[in-house]
């Protein structure tokens, strides 16, 4: 039942998309709120206000910060990733190469997958 519930977001999110690819509620500033995953698999929620923040712009910009602090910026786009007949979306940052799967759902975005021993990180929307 979860998988469908992801098929179904990521068409929606493809739905929404402009010409340009990119989902225009992702737009605003996030908020990390939980990470998830790993080899040894750990779980860590994080209280609203943490400072872990991603801003994205509609120019395809967008602002990392941790603890308040930038720690990143630049530029990001989205692109359809297939894996074994399945299509998801994923988020590239300053043309890096290296999708990151992401889902997009009203006030919660997860980026990163915790598939194959890797970290999702879910976050909140706090602002447009």
């Amino acid at each position: 039942m979860k998988r469908i519930m992801i098929i179904i977001l990521v068409a929606c999110s493809f739905a929404a998309c402009k010409k340009s690819g990119i989902t225009p509620g992702l737009f605003g500033k996030w908020e990390l709120r939980r990470t998830y995953g790993g080899f040894a698999y750990s779980d860590s929620t994080y209280k609203a206000g943490n400072g872990h923040i991603f801003q994205f712009s509609s120019d395809s910009s967008y602002k990392q910060f941790l603890n308040n602090t930038l720690t990143a910026q630049g530029k990001f786009h989205i692109v359809k990733l297939v894996y074994g007949g399945s299509t998801s979306a994923g988020i590239v940052f300053d043309d890096s190469g290296n999708p990151e799967p992401f889902i997009l759902g009203g006030i919660t975005f997860t980026i990163g997958t915790a598939a194959a021993d890797g970290i999702a990180s879910d976050y909140q929307k706090i602002s447009n």
